[in-house]
C-alpha cells in the first residue's frame, strides 16, 4: 500500500487518478513537458487513464506544496524499484523535483527486498539526467527505444555492489581478419583495440569509443570449417545508413527492413563466412 510521505517543503500522497486529474492534466497537456513523455492529453478524460493505467501495480504520489494544495505533479516507483518522475512547469526551478525524488528514494530503500533503484532517461533529456544524477544515481549501461537515441540508465544502490561480471564478448571465426574488421568500421563504427599477427590473426574492436567498452573479438578460423553465428547489433539512429553501407558492401540482405510490432526496424545481413547480423534500429531513422 502506498503511504504518505513529506519533506521540508512538500507533500507526498498517494495518487488518486480521479483526484488528481484534474490538477494533472496542466502537465499532461503542456508540450514541453511531455516531450520525453506520451503525446499530450486529449482531455481530463485521457489524463484519468493514463493515471490509472500509471498506478496499476505501481506506487505513485501526488506531489503538492502544501496539505490541501494543487498537486504541481508526481513522483512513482514501478516495479518497486523504477523511478518516475513529472512536474508541471510552472515549478521547475525550485528543486522540487530533487527533493521528492530524494523522498521516494529514502522510502523504497526502507522497504525489504529493495536493494536497488534505477531511472530510464532518454539521451536527449539533459533536465532529467541531471536530475538524477543530483539524487545519487549513476550511469549504468544504455539501451535502445522506439525512436532516436538511446534510453540510459541510472541507478543507485542501497549498499556497494561489488563487479563480479564485468564484460561479454562476442566472438567470430572468419576467414580473413584485417577484410572483417574493415566490414565492422565501415559499418558500425567499431575500433579496433587490439590486433595480433600480420595479417591479422586476431582483433579485438570496441564497440564505444572508450576503453573497456563491450565488444567483438574477430579470430582467423586457419583454413578450420565455420560454424555460422548470430548476432545482434542495436543502433541509436541511422539504420537506413547502415543499410546503405552494407549493399554497397555487397554483402547478401536475409531479411529486409522491416517494422517490428516492439516499435524497432530491422534488417539482417549475411557475412561472407554466412554468420547471420540483425541491426536494430528505430522506426524513421
Amino acid at each position: 500500500m502506498t503511504v504518505a510521505l513529506s519533506t521540508e517543503r512538500l507533500w507526498l500522497d498517494p495518487l488518486d487518478p480521479v483526484r488528481d486529474a484534474v490538477d494533472l492534466h496542466v502537465a499532461f497537456t503542456d508540450p514541453e513537458v511531455t516531450t520525453f513523455k506520451s503525446p499530450v492529453s486529449r482531455d481530463v478524460q485521457h489524463s484519468v487513464d493514463r493515471l490509472t493505467e500509471m498506478v496499476r501495480n505501481n506506487d505513485y504520489w501526488v506531489v503538492r506544496e502544501a496539505p490541501d494544495g494543487p498537486g504541481i505533479g508526481f513522483v512513482g516507483l514501478i516495479g518497486g524499484n523504477g523511478l518516475d518522475w513529472l512536474l508541471s512547469r510552472g515549478v521547475w526551478g525550485r528543486g522540487y523535483a530533487t527533493e521528492a525524488a530524494t523522498a521516494v528514494i529514502d522510502h523504497a530503500f526502507r522497504q525489504p527486498g529493495v536493494d536497488r533503484v534505477e531511472a530510464w532517461v532518454d539521451g536527449a533529456n539533459s533536465r532529467s539526467l541531471a536530475l538524477a544524477r543530483r539524487v545519487g544515481l549513476t550511469e549504468r549501461g544504455q539501451m535502445p527505444q522506439s525512436g532516436p537515441g538511446t534510453r540510459v540508465v541510472l541507478g543507485k544502490s542501497r549498499e556497494p555492489v561489488p563487479t563480479f561480471v564485468i564484460n561479454l564478448v562476442a566472438e567470430l571465426e572468419v576467414d580473413d581478419v584485417a577484410a572483417s574488421m574493415g566490414l565492422f568500421e565501415t559499418l558500425f563504427q567499431f575500433r579496433a583495440a587490439i590486433v595480433v599477427g600480420d595479417p591479422p590473426t586476431y582483433a579485438s574492436l570496441d564497440i564505444g569509443p572508450w576503453s573497456g567498452s563491450r565488444r567483438l573479438d574477430l579470430v582467423a578460423a586457419e583454413g578450420k570449417p565455420i560454424t555460422p553465428s548470430s548476432l545482434t547489433v542495436e543502433l541509436a539512429n541511422d539504420l537506413d545508413a547502415v543499410h546503405a553501407r552494407a549493399m554497397a558492401a555487397g554483402l547478401r540482405i536475409a531479411e529486409p527492413v522491416t517494422d517490428r510490432p516492439w516499435g524497432r526496424r530491422e534488417f539482417v545481413l549475411v557475412l561472407p563466412e554466412g554468420h547471420e547480423i540483425t541491426v536494430s534500429g528505430p522506426i524513421g531513422t
